[in-house]
C-alpha cells in the first residue's frame, strides 16, 4: 500500500469514527430504503463518494480497473499475515491462471476456493488479498484464489471455463497446503459468486450450452455465495430499487454485462434460470440489502430450497454490495464478514 493510500486510510478511518450524529449530517440525514436503515459509517462514506467519485461505466476498461482498485484500497482491512503463501499456476481452459494460496496460523485442513467480483470486467487477486487473508484467518481454513480471465479481452465463457478448469486442479495439489481434499469448498462474491455457482454445477455434471461437458469432478463441501449475481437479464425489481447511490449503481451493472456477455446469451448463461439445478451442496448465499441485485440472491436460494438443497441465507440489513473489502472503515462490514467466516468455518468442519 502506497504512502498516499495509507494516508487516505488513516483519513477515512477517522472520519468513520466520529460520532454518530455528525455521521448523519454528513450523509444528510438517516438513509431508509424500504424500512431498512443504511448503515451510518456508510452513508457517510457514500455520501462523500457519490459526490466526488468517478463513474466507472464512463471509462475506458484499463482505466476504470486502475481507479476501481485505487478507489476501494483505503476501505480495506488491515494486511493479516500468514503462516504460509503459495503463488501457484494452474491449467486454465485458455492458458495458465494465477492461484494464491492463503494458509492462516489456524488452519485446520478446510479450503475455500475464491473467485474474486469485479463484474467480469475489474478485480484481481491483488485487489482482494487482505480479505482474502482476512477471511483465511477469521474461518481458519486455507484460501485458494483464482485469477480467471476478464471481459472485453476474454468473454463469456471464458471466465466460467478456466473456473471449471482450475477446480480439478486444486485436488492434486491440496496436499502441498496442508489441506483434506474432503473438506474443499467454493465460493466468492458478486460475479465470483456467479463462477462458483457455475463450478458446483460442473461439479454435477451439469451441460451449460455444450461447454461443460460430462466427466468426472471433485464435488464442493458446501458453495458460498457472497452477493453473486446468478440472473444476467437483470430484471428484477431491486435494479430499480437500489439504481443510485449505494456504489453499485444500475449503469455500472449494465457496463460490465455489455463488456462480458451478448444479449442473446443471457438467460441461458444465468445459474437462476436453468430447467434443473439439481440438489446442490449445502448453500451459505449471503446478501446486502442496499443493493440492486439482492433480488439474485434471494431467488437462487429459494429456487436452491426447492430442489432440497440445505440453504444458510443472511440478510445484512444495513449493508451495501462489495462491503467485504470495505471492513476497515465500517464496523458493520467487518462483522458481516466475521460471521460469514463462522459459518464458512461451520460448514468445511462438518462430517
Amino acid at each position: 500500500m502506497s504512502a498516499a493510500v495509507r494516508l487516505q486510510q488513516r483519513v477515512i478511518r477517522a472520519s468513520t469514527r466520529l460520532p454518530m450524529p455528525v455521521l448523519r449530517a454528513i450523509a444528510g440525514g438517516d438513509v431508509v430504503v424500504n424500512g431498512e436503515l443504511l448503515d451510518p459509517q456508510l452513508a457517510a462514506i457514500l455520501a462523500i463518494a457519490n459526490r466526488v467519485g468517478p463513474r466507472i461505466e464512463t471509462m475506458e476498461v484499463e482505466r476504470a480497473r486502475r481507479v476501481a482498485a485505487q478507489g476501494m484500497a483505503p476501505f480495506d482491512a488491515d494486511l493479516v499475515p500468514m503462516a504460509r503463501i503459495f503463488e501457484e499456476v494452474a491449467p486454465g481452459a485458455g492458458g495458465d491462471v494465477p492461484v494464491r494460496v492463503y494458509v492462516p496460523a489456524s488452519a485446520s485442513g478446510g479450503l475455500l476456493v475464491y473467485f474474486h467480483g469485479g463484474g467480469a470486467v475489474i478485480g484481481s487477486i491483488e485487489g482482494h488479498d487482505r480479505f482474502c487473508r482476512l477471511f483465511a484467518e477469521l474461518a481458519g481454513c486455507a484460501v485458494a484464489s483464482v485469477d480467471y480471465r476478464l471481459a472485453p479481452e476474454h468473454r463469456f465463457p471464458a471466465a466460467v471455463d478456466d473456473a471449471v478448469a482450475v477446480w480439478p486442479w486444486i485436488f492434486t495439489r491440496a496436499h502441498r497446503w496442508g489441506v483434506d481434499a474432503a473438506r474443499v469448498a467454493v465460493g466468492g462474491d458478486s460475479f465470483g459468486g456467479y463462477l462458483a455457482a457455475w463450478v458446483e454445477l460442473a461439479s454435477r455434471d451439469r451441460a451449460h450450452d455444450g461447454r461443460l461437458r460430462s466427466g468426472v469432478m471433485p464435488r464442493p463441501r458446501a458453495q458460498v455465495l457472497i452477493y453473486p449475481v446468478t440472473d444476467l437479464t437483470h430484471a428484477s425489481p431491486s435494479i430499480d430499487r437500489y439504481a443510485e447511490g449505494f456504489l453499485l449503481t444500475r449503469p455500472m451493472i449494465l457496463w460490465f454485462r455489455r463488456h462480458h456477455i451478448h444479449e442473446s446469451m443471457w438467460r441461458a448463461a444465468s445459474p437462476l434460470h436453468l430447467a434443473d439445478l439439481g440438489t446442490a451442496a449445502p448453500t451459505l448465499l449471503v446478501a446486502a440489502a442496499f443493493d440492486p441485485i439482492r433480488d439474485d440472491g434471494v431467488a437462487y436460494a429459494e429456487r436452491l430450497r426447492a430442489t432440497g438443497t440445505p440453504v444458510d441465507y443472511r440478510l445484512h440489513t444495513s449493508l451495501i454490495h462489495g462491503f467485504i473489502t470495505m471492513t476497515g472503515a465500517c464496523t458493520a462490514a467487518r462483522d458481516a464478514v466475521a460471521d460469514t467466516a463462522r459459518a464458512t468455518a461451520a460448514l468445511l468442519r462438518k462430517a
